[in-house]
């Protein structure tokens, strides 16, 4: 856990400032969730593909990108895309991508 703490989600007062359609919300939310549970104060990012923010949510695919895109117009999150390496001798990357995600 980012903060230790495991009763209470800590949004910045910020998301408010933004005109956010409910979708982007609650996507940030989870996000900031997904936060608090893969980060600590060394790892300041963690990764997740639509694929799974969709199934996590009960969304379509189409619907994450609208809400994701949405919120990569505000600074609240930054996005960015990595494969992983298929092999030892790291020569084979994977086809599939995940975004990885670092929250404000």
């Amino acid at each position: 856990m980012k903060t230790g703490n495991i009763y209470f989600m800590q949004v910045p007062r910020d998301v408010w400032n933004y005109e956010l359609s409910n979708k982007a919300l609650v996507l940030y939310f989870w996000l900031n969730e997904l936060e608090q549970r893969y980060t600590n104060k060394k790892t300041t990012y963690f990764f997740r593909s639509d694929e799974d923010l969709a199934n996590d949510l009960h969304w379509n695919i189409k619907t994450v990108k609208e809400a994701k895109s949405e919120l990569k117009k505000t600074d609240l999150i930054s996005c960015g895309y990595v494969n992983w390496w298929m092999d030892e001798e790291h020569t084979k990357k994977s086809k599939r991508r995940v975004t990885s995600y670092r929250l404000k």
